[in-house]
């Protein structure tokens, strides 16, 4: 099942603000009809942000769970996770929402993802591996 990233406002002013403020950018340079280097960089920045919009979600199948971030993606065997927590956070990961999820797998390995429908995705994530802790209420 597919589950799409539960998306912030802050995470909307961030991403769209920057395409914005690029192709604006793009308008008022000097040399209109000249491609630089620097033309190339922003539309390879501003496809990769869009991508990251629109193509972060989180699938799980056949016992694993799929993470996608715009062109990132990483797969964990849901048999490994240890523990998932709900936590308010901004670092860089995997999420659009300062909500996220915890999750915890192998020995010290851990990922921050948000899912729309948290408890949803709790319950998938117990129905294939039931040892998984929770310090989540759902």
């Amino acid at each position: 099942m597919y589950f799409q990233s539960k998306k912030d406002i802050l995470y909307f002013i961030a991403i769209w603000g920057t395409v914005l403020i690029s192709i604006f950018g793009s308008f008022f340079d000097t040399e209109l009809f000249t491609i630089k280097l620097v033309d190339y960089l922003i539309v390879i920045i501003i496809a990769v942000l869009i991508w990251i919009w629109f193509g972060t979600g989180y699938k799980i199948e056949d016992d694993v769970l799929n993470v996608q971030c715009g062109p990132f993606k990483r797969k964990l065997n849901i048999k490994e996770i240890r523990k998932v927590s709900k936590v308010k956070s901004i670092i860089t990961s995997p999420a659009l929402s300062i909500d996220r999820l915890e999750i915890y797998y192998d020995k010290y390995n851990l990922i921050r993802i948000s899912p729309k429908n948290e408890s949803e995705f709790i319950d998938l994530l117990l129905n294939e591996n039931p040892e998984i802790q929770l310090n989540y209420k759902t």
